[in-house]
C-alpha cells in the first residue's frame, strides 16, 4: 500500500513532469523522487510514466493512481485540519490572486468574520498559477482568481466582472489622445505582471492575436508598483480599472481607449474537486455567490 509520502511524490512528479523539480518542491532529492516512482510502479505492476528527453508523460495508469492519490491526500488533509478545530474553530485557507487581494478580498474577509466569527481565515496573495497550484496541493482550500484555470481537477464558477484597460501617464502622447486603435500600441513599452499572471495572460494572448510587436520594460507582482512607474511615463500598464480608478481620478493615470480591446473579464471562484466541501467552505462560496456581479 502506498504511503502518504510516496503519494505526495508521485502527485509532484505528474505535476511537475519532472523529477528534479518535484525534488526541489518537496525539499528531497531526485534519486529519492526516482526510488519512490519505481517502488510505486513495482507496486502496482504498471508503469506510471512515459520517460523522454523533455519532460515526463503520465500513462493511462498513472492518470488512475493520479486521480485517486489527489482525493487520499485531500482526505489526510480535511482530517488534519479537523482535528486541529475540536474546540469548534473552522479553519479556512482561501487563495486570491493579486488584483482580488489588492481590492476586494479584505472587504470579504472582514464580512466573513463578522458573520462567521468561528471561521478561523487564513489568506495567501500570489498570482494565478501559484494559486492555482497550490490548490492542486491541497495548501488551499478554496479561492477567487483573475485568471483562467484549465486544470480538470479544479472546480471553477464565474462570481464577479472586472475589466482591464491599458493605461498611460500624464505626459505620455496616448494621455491627450480620446481613442486609440491597437495599431498604435506597435513597439510601445509596457510595464507588466509577471509570468503565470492571469492579467498578463489576457495581454500576452490579445498581443499575439493582434499580430503586434510589443517590449516589456518591467515586470512587477505589485500592482501599485506598477501604477507608480506608469504615472512617471516609464512605459504602458495594463491592469484592472479596480486598481487604477484613484490615480486616473486625479489626473496622474490616463486610460487608453482602444476599441479592438475586449476589456471585460471574471474573477472566479475555484477548488480543487477531490476536497471534501466543508461547512466553512460552503459559507463562504454561498456568501461569494449573494454578492453582486459588480462587487468592488
Amino acid at each position: 500500500m502506498a504511503t502518504i509520502r510516496q503519494l505526495e511524490a508521485f502527485i509532484a512528479t505528474a505535476e511537475f513532469k519532472n523529477m528534479s523539480e518535484a525534488a526541489k518542491h518537496l525539499y528531497i532529492s531526485q534519486p529519492t523522487i526516482s526510488q519512490i516512482i519505481s517502488e510505486l510502479e513495482k507496486e502496482y505492476d504498471t508503469k506510471l510514466f512515459d520517460r523522454n528527453a523533455k519532460e515526463l508523460g503520465i500513462t493511462p495508469a498513472g492518470s488512475l493512481l493520479l486521480e485517486s492519490a489527489r482525493e487520499i491526500i485531500a482526505i489526510q488533509e480535511n482530517l488534519k485540519q479537523t482535528m486541529k478545530t475540536v474546540n469548534s474553530i473552522r479553519p479556512l485557507r482561501i487563495g486570491a490572486t493579486v488584483t482580488v487581494g489588492t481590492n476586494i478580498m479584505g472587504k470579504i474577509v472582514e464580512h466573513m468574520n463578522t458573520a462567521f466569527p468561528d471561521i478561523d481565515i487564513f489568506v495567501t496573495v500570489s498570482n494565478t498559477n501559484h494559486i492555482e497550484h497550490m490548490l492542486l496541493q491541497n495548501q488551499l482550500d478554496i479561492a477567487l482568481v483573475e485568471g483562467i484555470i484549465n486544470h480538470d481537477a479544479l472546480i471553477t464558477q464565474p462570481v464577479f466582472t472586472d475589466k482591464l484597460c491599458i493605461i498611460c501617464g500624464s505626459e505620455h502622447p496616448f494621455a491627450t489622445r480620446k481613442q486609440l486603435h491597437v495599431s498604435d500600441l506597435h513597439n510601445q513599452s509596457f510595464i507588466l505582471r509577471e509570468k503565470g499572471s492571469g492579467t498578463r495572460d489576457i495581454f500576452e494572448a490579445f498581443m499575439k492575436m493582434q499580430q503586434v510587436p510589443y517590449q516589456v520594460r518591467w515586470e512587477s507582482t505589485s500592482t501599485p508598483a506598477i501604477l507608480d512607474a506608469v504615472s512617471r511615463n516609464l512605459g504602458l500598464g495594463f491592469v484592472s480599472e479596480r486598481c487604477a480608478t484613484e490615480k486616473i481620478a486625479a489626473g496622474l493615470l490616463f486610460q487608453c481607449i482602444i476599441p479592438e480591446v475586449d476589456s471585460e473579464r471574471f474573477f472566479y471562484l475555484c477548488y480543487n474537486y477531490s476536497h471534501p466541501m466543508t461547512t466553512q467552505m460552503k459559507d463562504f462560496s454561498e456568501y461569494i455567490c449573494s454578492l453582486p456581479k459588480t462587487f468592488c
